[in-house]
This record gives C-alpha cells, sequence and structure tokens, in this order.
C-alpha cells in the first residue's frame, strides 16, 4: 500500500476540513501520516487511519520524522513557506493545495470576485487527483476520543436528549454574533423541548447549562453526543459538520464565499448578504458602524426555525 503525509499546521477549522483529504486517501488505500501544531494533535489523535501522528515542533524534528516514514507522497495543506522547508528533499512526490488567496483579498478589499459559497475542501480534494486520487465529494470526518468522550459525559449525563450544544465564540470578537442573541436562540430551543448546553463560562443571560473551559477532546466529546449545534464562522462549526450533527452556522463579516463553508451531511448557514460584507477575512479588525450591521438582521428566530428545519431533516434521515 502506498504512503502519504498530510500536513495541515493550524488553525482548528483548517486541521478539521483537511480530514476529507485523509477520508479520500483512506478510502483508496493509502497509509496516511499526518502533520499538525500539537495543541491539534487530539483531533487525529485515535482517527483509526492515521498511521503515524506527527506533531510539529521543530522543523529539523518534522523533516527526520517524515523520512522515517518513508512516504511514497506528500499532500500539503498548508502550502507557506514552513511547509515547502519541512518538504524540500524529502524524496516523494510531493502535491500542493491551491490556495485562493488573492481572490479572497479582492473579494474583502474590493468586493470583486465570485460570491457564491466554497469550501477549502474542494481544493485539497483536487490537489489529490495530482496522485491518482479522485474523490470529489468526500466529506470531512473526525472521531472523539474515548478521553474526550469520558469528559463530555461528566457534562452531559444531567441532560435529557435532546441537545442543543451553542458555542457563542470566536477567535476574534467582530465574528461574534452575541451573548444576547445566543440567550434568546437557547430560550426558543428549550420551549422546543430542547436541553441546552452552551460550551464556555456563564454570561448571566439564561438559566441554561455551561461547561466552562474545556480541553478540545472535551469539545469534540460534547459536540459529537449533540443533536443540534449552532455557531459563529469558528473551528467548532467544522468539528460539528465533520462528526454528522447538524450544524448551523452565522456568517457576519466574514463570507461563505471565502471558503470556509461547513462540509457536512447536514449543514446550513445564515447570512444576511449585506453589501459591506465580507470586511474582514478571518475577523480581524473593527466593524465602520456602532454595530455590526450583518448580524441585525439574522435573529435568533431565524436561526431557530433553520436549525429545527436540519434537525427534523437529519431525524427523518436516521429512521
Amino acid at each position: 500500500m502506498p504512503k502519504a503525509v498530510v500536513i495541515r499546521l493550524s488553525s482548528l477549522g483548517d486541521v478539521v476540513l483537511a480530514s476529507a483529504a485523509v477520508r479520500a486517501l483512506a478510502d483508496a488505500g493509502w497509509r496516511i501520516g499526518f502533520i499538525t501544531k500539537p495543541e491539534y494533535a487530539p483531533i487525529y489523535s485515535e482517527d483509526p487511519r492515521i498511521e503515524r501522528l506527527i506533531e510539529f515542533t521543530s522543523l529539523d524534528k518534522t523533516r527526520r520524522q517524515i523520512k522515517k516514514f518513508r512516504p511514497d507522497a506528500v499532500v500539503d495543506l498548508h502550502n507557506n513557506q514552513r511547509s515547502w522547508l519541512m518538504t524540500l528533499g524529502i524524496g516523494a512526490r510531493t502535491v500542493r493545495v491551491r490556495k485562493r488567496t488573492l481572490a479572497r483579498r479582492l473579494c474583502v478589499w474590493f468586493g470583486i470576485g465570485d460570491r457564491s459559497p466554497r469550501s477549502v475542501v474542494d481544493d485539497h480534494l483536487a490537489a489529490l487527483k495530482k496522485i491518482g486520487v479522485n474523490a470529489p465529494k468526500t466529506l470531512p470526518q473526525i472521531f472523539p476520543t474515548e478521553k474526550g468522550l469520558c469528559e463530555a459525559e461528566k457534562f452531559l449525563e444531567r441532560l435529557r436528549p435532546p441537545i442543543a450544544v451553542i458555542h457563542p465564540g470566536a477567535r476574534y470578537p467582530l465574528k461574534q454574533w452575541g451573548d444576547q442573541r445566543f440567550a434568546r436562540l437557547g430560550n426558543i430551543l428549550k420551549e422546543h423541548g430542547f436541553e441546552v448546553l452552551f460550551i464556555g463560562e456563564p454570561t448571566g443571560r439564561g438559566d441554561f447549562a455551561y461547561t466552562g473551559r474545556i480541553s478540545l477532546e472535551a469539545l469534540v466529546g460534547i459536540i459529537s453526543r449533540a443533536a443540534l449545534f449552532f455557531g459563529n464562522d469558528s473551528g467548532p462549526a467544522h468539528i460539528a459538520a465533520a462528526l454528522s450533527v447538524p450544524t448551523i452556522t452565522i456568517f457576519g463579516p466574514t463570507h461563505p464565499c471565502l471558503g470556509f463553508v461547513p462540509r457536512g451531511k447536514f449543514v446550513a448557514y445564515l447570512h444576511s448578504g449585506i453589501e459591506c460584507s465580507p470586511c474582514t477575512l478571518h475577523g480581524e479588525g473593527r466593524c465602520k458602524y456602532a454595530s455590526p450591521r450583518c448580524f441585525e438582521q439574522i435573529t435568533p428566530e431565524l436561526v431557530a426555525e433553520k436549525g429545527l428545519k436540519l434537525y427534523r431533516k437529519s431525524v427523518f434521515h436516521q429512521n
């Protein structure tokens, strides 16, 4: 069986999205090594498709580990200076993902280009064609760890299904829909018979269960047990989609055309379509208005309606 090393160092959502390429390679009979930063390694630590998980700590050490694995191909899904340096002279065929950096920046800076929703998963899978793996419809898929499931049970044991998990955070505050809106969403879900669990610290805006600060493994374990997931344009939404949990993602200053729409069996998103969005590539910066207008049209009622519809669809398919 041929061997491939897949490289995606960061960030959380991108590392999760790389699992589509892992899945396609495994289905095609490849033995797989995966390289990522230590903080994201739990995403693949108990993945049955990964033969060798390499935690990137230095270029020299990583190069030695790649050579020891002796891959037939290197699949570089990061495609930056660091990933180039770690693969030069390895002696394996290297294919690199096509990054659409210029197109994204033109869309953000000048509003130029196609605004259709995109996923970088398509770019990842296109790279695999260069080594004879043609699987354009492959979806991301990850696996919770035993430790993560045990940690999750501490939070879930007092909740009755169906459980809706809400992740109100994001790396950049500009991408956050807002605690007050999420609290209203939680109350609507409770009215429809859901138990609601918020990821993170209590905000004082409702009578809900909260996890507080948790590990990445616990986060994956909790989401894997959810009947429905809601979140901003951030990594946990990609985790939920890759676990086949019905996933609702809320886009504001970022845009589905930038390539980060979650990809999964049951996914949907909301975006206002306001003219000034996207105003940022990843969520950096500040809004030019007193409050982000891109979120004002996305009401908790609309989000709940979309989520409940997606949940009913998932239940229908399961039965």
